[in-house]
């Protein structure tokens, strides 16, 4: 979904704060027109007025303005914002679309100089329940990388400034952070770079994580023309199901009773004692449970044979794990007709995932991000702001989560639009996602196979996975945001260079200092280690699927 990343593991590598002072604000006061750059953009000959961005970003980002976007949108003030880091100077662009009294979208565009544009555009999707403008963020700035810079990036808050999920009883504020706003922000991107740089993008590209995922895989199925490609990292594609199924049957469970919640030491002790069984399942002790489909282990001989301690778990908490790696039923059908969620992947107690989504840093506060997910979505179809999950029973109210999930679910098979206009799409998974299951995707792009047939699949999509790596992007395993996802689907977009030979690499904790490449495999397949070679190479090891 998901989170809008309270990721405290995230926090240190990937988040830099931006200094003061660094963003000058220019407030348009009047709407004036740039009806000249038209004729560049229709092709106007040879004496058609140079582009605004010919001039000094500076000063072509104070004099931008528009009365003419698309969907009523208004352009609200310009700002500069000048290098940092990886990041160059950009021209952004703000404004508002006020779709209802109940949905205005608060969007950016950021234009980078126009010797630096490379003619394409990039929209990037948000996270959680969204309610930001994710191009804002510099966590989001990192997740799509420095290929992303010569790009046009377009981001929205998707129809709300909300984090919570109030906004929902709007069903034009739903169909907004469904799949509206990321389609009308595009148009809107798409014409204030066509004034800006006098000529229309080549190419249009959508990047998100969870929520940004699902974001970008449902506009293939809603609007299969907005985009030439899409990477969906780790999608929430059924956020309503997730909610369903995890809220009574393990959420329930692990906060009804305190001997049934893992601390933070409990879950390294559990971590430990898993990756000790199921490590070499891939042919190699490296602390990466790559075989996870092998991985069957239970933790019977941890349980307190005394008195509670760091050192043992409660039969309560072999019991949690075990549902934590359970499917579940509860009789609530869904969008096209889906009932139950499936399982977690092997290996997230090893990463930050199980503290940040199942079970929080105290038990008391209840501030796992499922819990407060489970519990919004509650509170919602019971139309009472202060519904307990623990005494919430989804069965009641089965109509309010169909509804809910007809409209934000993506899980549409039929993609065959966006295929057949050649587009591309790149599915990533952590193989240890504690968030969003990574075997309900498997069966989205298992339906997709079998409506479009595996061989046309094979085409135009790629579902990688990488073990040992959370919804946090982080864990023992390889680096996630080391595989330029972006550059690999811009590649096959323009080249057909299918991404079948990605790399991942793993650093040294706390550093840049790379220690192991793994190969990037198509799913259900994970790095084997071939029995010889340097454990470090990434060609020692074979995509296998057992």
């Amino acid at each position: 979904m998901f989170p809008t990343h309270t990721r405290a593991a995230l926090a240190s590598t990937h988040r830099a704060a931006r200094p003061a002072g660094r963003w000058a604000t220019h407030t348009l006061t009047g709407l004036g027109t740039i009806a000249a750059l038209a004729l560049t953009a229709c092709g106007g000959g040879n004496d058609a007025p140079a582009p605004l961005a010919s001039k000094p970003l500076a000063e072509a980002c104070s004099a931008y303005t528009s009365a003419t976007l698309p969907h009523g949108a208004k352009v609200t003030r310009t700002e500069l914002r000048k290098a940092e880091g990886t990041l160059p100077d950009v021209c952004i662009v703000r404004g508002q679309i006020v779709s209802s009294a109940d949905s205005t979208i608060n969007w950016a565009v950021e234009l980078p100089t126009l010797a630096q544009w490379n003619g394409k555009t990039l929209t990037i999707g948000g996270g959680g329940l969204d309610g930001f403008i994710p191009t804002d963020d510099p966590w989001y700035q990192q997740l799509v990388g420095p290929s992303a810079n010569p790009y046009v990036k377009i981001s929205s808050d998707s129809g709300h400034q909300s984090r919570g999920f109030e906004w929902a009883k709007s069903d034009v504020a739903l169909r907004n952070h469904a799949f509206d706003a990321n389609h009308f922000v595009l148009e809107v991107g798409t014409a204030i770079a066509t004034e800006f740089y006098g000529k229309r993008p080549l190419r249009r590209y959508h990047m998100g994580h969870s929520n940004g995922g699902r974001s970008g895989l449902i506009s293939t199925q809603k609007y299969p023309q907005d985009y030439d490609g899409v990477v969906a990292m780790e999608p929430a594609i059924s956020q309503q199901a997730h909610q369903v199924n995890l809220g009574p049957n393990v959420i329930q469970h692990i906060f009804k009773n305190r001997e049934n919640w893992l601390s933070p030491a409990k879950v390294a002790l559990y971590a430990k004692a898993e990756t000790a069984a199921c490590d070499g399942l891939d042919g190699l002790k490296d602390g990466i449970i790559g075989n996870v489909e092998a991985c069957n282990y239970v933790p019977t001989e941890l349980l307190c044979k005394g008195a509670d301690s760091d050192t043992c778990l409660t039969a309560g908490q072999i019991e949690t794990i075990r549902l934590i790696y359970s499917d579940h039923k509860t009789p609530v059908t869904l969008s096209r007709g889906a009932v139950g969620y499936p399982r977690y992947g092997r290996g997230g107690a090893a990463t930050s995932d199980w503290e940040s989504y199942m079970f929080g840093p105290r038990f008391e506060a209840r501030e796992s991000f499922n819990h407060m997910a489970v519990t919004e979505a509650a509170r919602v179809v019971e139309g009472n702001p202060t519904a307990d999950i623990l005494r919430h029973d989804p069965t009641l109210y089965a109509a309010q989560y169909l509804r809910l999930a007809q409209m934000i679910d993506g899980t549409d098979p039929d993609v065959s639009a966006f295929a057949d206009k050649g587009g591309k799409l790149l599915i990533w998974y952590g193989l240890s996602d504690t968030c969003v299951s990574l075997y309900r995707t498997a069966e989205y792009f298992d339906s997709v196979k079998q409506r479009l047939g595996a061989s046309k699949v094979q085409g135009f999509a790629r579902m990688l996975t990488s073990p040992s790596v959370g919804h946090n992007l982080d864990g023992p395993g390889t680096d996630p945001l080391s595989i330029d996802l972006l550059a690999a689907l811009d590649a096959w977009v323009e080249k057909g260079n299918a991404p079948d030979k990605l790399v991942a690499t793993q650093f040294a904790p706390g550093t840049r200092t790379p220690t192991a490449q793994r190969p990037v495999c198509e799913f259900p397949k994970f790095p084997r280690y071939n029995g010889s070679g340097d454990p470090a190479k990434a060609e020692s090891f074979t995509c296998a699927a057992t």
